[in-house]
Order: C-alpha cells, then sequence, then structure tokens
C-alpha cells in the first residue's frame, strides 16, 4: 500500500514516527484518512461542548475526555437520526395529504360493496393501492376511487409498478405526484381523461429510473 507525508496538523499526533523519520512522518493512505476522520469527529463534539463543559475538560483525564466527547457525538448522531425521522413523517404526511386521505378496509368494503376479504384480495392481486401500517394494518390511498369504483385502468398501472419492484409508498408517490410526461397533471388525473397507454410508459420509467 503506498505511503504518503503526513500533514503537518497530524504530525505532531504521531511524534515517535515523525522522530524516527527525520521529523517528516509517513503513514499510509488508509491511516491518515482515518486519523482525520477521528479529528473531524473530536472536533465537531468539542465545538458542540458548552463553555463551563470545555473547562471541565481542562483538567479531566484522558479516559474522561474520550468519554465525554463520545457521548457527545453518540447525542449528535441520535439527534440528526431524529431529524432526519421527522422529515421522513413530514413528507409522508403531506403524500397522504396529496392523496386525499386513507380510508381503513372496511371503509374500502362499504365503499365498493364487498367485503373486506374481497377487498384484501384486490389488493394482494396488485388491483388496490394499500399500504401497511403498524400491526399489520392495511389503509387505502382515496385518490384512486373515483366515485364508489376503482380509477378506470389503475389495476394496470399498480401490476406494471409492481412488477418493477416499486415499494406501496414510491406507488402512491408516483400516483399522487404532478408528472411533466403527463402535462403536468398526476397520473390519476392522466387515467381519468382516459390517457392509459401515457400512464403506462410513465410508469414504465418510473420504475427502471425510480423517477418520472
Amino acid at each position: 500500500m503506498t505511503a504518503r507525508k503526513t500533514p503537518p496538523r497530524m504530525q505532531t499526533l504521531v511524534p515517535s514516527a515523525a522522530a524516527a523519520n527525520g521529523g517528516a512522518a509517513t503513514l499510509t493512505d488508509d491511516a491518515v484518512e482515518s486519523l482525520q476522520r477521528a479529528m473531524d469527529v473530536v472536533i465537531r463534539a468539542f465545538s458542540s461542548l458548552g463553555f463551563r463543559e470545555k473547562r471541565l475538560l481542562k483538567h479531566a483525564s484522558d479516559f474522561d475526555v474520550l468519554r465525554t466527547l463520545a457521548a457527545r457525538t453518540a447525542e449528535l448522531h441520535g439527534a440528526e437520526l431524529a431529524q432526519a425521522h421527522l422529515r421522513g413523517v413530514d413528507a409522508r404526511r403531506a403524500l397522504v395529504t396529496a392523496a386525499g386521505g386513507l380510508l381503513d378496509g372496511a371503509a374500502v368494503a362499504r365503499l365498493l360493496g364487498m367485503t373486506a376479504a374481497a377487498v384484501h384480495k384486490r389488493y394482494q392481486a396488485h388491483q388496490l393501492l394499500g399500504l401497511r401500517e403498524e400491526k399489520r394494518r392495511i389503509v387505502y390511498p382515496a385518490l384512486q376511487f373515483d366515485g364508489r369504483r376503482v380509477v378506470r385502468d389503475l389495476p394496470r398501472i399498480l401490476r406494471e409498478l409492481a412488477a418493477r419492484e416499486s415499494d406501496e409508498w414510491a406507488q402512491l408517490r408516483f400516483l399522487a405526484g404532478a408528472n411533466a410526461r403527463l402535462g403536468g397533471r398526476t397520473p390519476v388525473e392522466a387515467l381519468k381523461a382516459g390517457d392509459v397507454e401515457k400512464v403506462l410508459a410513465t410508469a414504465r420509467a418510473f420504475g427502471e429510473h425510480g423517477a418520472a
């Protein structure tokens, strides 16, 4: 593996290697990158501490310094994950709103005039779009219904998306999103206008590229 001269910023961290090499330590590329990453993590954690916490570290043992910085790093990482989760929740909430809300299986059964078992069978056959919630409960976006029936030709689109391994939330994002290929309409709007072939072509592109 190749070696390169250690940057001045890191030479103080490897004094024995520097002394053995006439004052210029050498580390492998992987080691330098690992050391740089460790320094970045430490600096970030230290910078996020309050003034009092920073002063206390001045007289703390090496172990206490590392423990404090490790705990702070964990807090920062947890906050980032929480923020990412909230962004995901907000995005899904907006998507559900765009889809006209969600109906449970019993409500769909009443709407379509069939049993809940028949609704579930249609879901399994990709004739209805359902979203799995906690405890395996399935809910159905309202945008797929036109009065008391399913939007015409929607099952063809759902089967196309499923065949291309688009998950159910991705399918909803496709159906509810305005699409340039469809003149700015959503796929559901285009289906209601009878443009099934255009929607099928758009669904194929979505399945292949992850976006229409």
